[in-house]
């Protein structure tokens, strides 16, 4: 059987296929900024105490990286793929960048906040550097997944 069609509809096709796990996925939760930057200020305070309190800061760490792992497992059943960092159409590339000087930004401000001020206030430098940070790039995130969305499906 012979097709008709453009050679460049089958391009188009396997683009979409290849955008998919990048752009169709159910929206992050609205506790997951808030999550992550209490997260990371247990891991603050934590990692600070491990020097002269290791027989709590210790198990607490454990627990803290164990909870992550169990969010990553969780957040990959929910959207059911986890996508790479490559491949990703150019949108998403965009916000990857973006996220990427985020995370500089906020570990610089959390390593001077600690080295001026000491562990508590950085670890309430960090739960909200960290989350309006997430909540800044899940905002970029999807308006760059809807901008690939137009773009693909040949309306943007």
């Amino acid at each position: 059987m012979e097709s008709d069609r453009d050679p460049r509809a089958f391009l188009t096709d396997a683009e979409r296929a290849a955008a998919a796990p990048y752009i169709d996925y159910p929206p992050t939760p609205k506790w997951y900024p808030p999550a992550v930057g209490a997260w990371a200020a247990a891991m603050v305070l934590a990692l600070s105490a491990l020097s002269d309190h290791p027989a709590v800061a210790g198990p607490i760490l454990l627990v803290l990286v164990a909870g992550e792992g169990a969010f990553f497992a969780w957040y990959r059943r929910y959207r059911q793929t986890m996508p790479r960092l490559h491949g990703a159409p150019p949108e998403i590339n965009s916000a990857f960048r973006r996220y990427a000087v985020g995370v500089i930004l906020v570990v610089a401000v959390c390593v001077a906040a600690f080295v001026l001020a000491g562990p508590i206030l950085t670890a309430g430098v960090g739960f909200v550097t960290v989350t309006v940070g997430l909540a800044l790039y899940e905002r970029h995130y999807a308006a760059a997944s809807d901008a690939a969305q137009r773009r693909l499906s040949g309306t943007g």
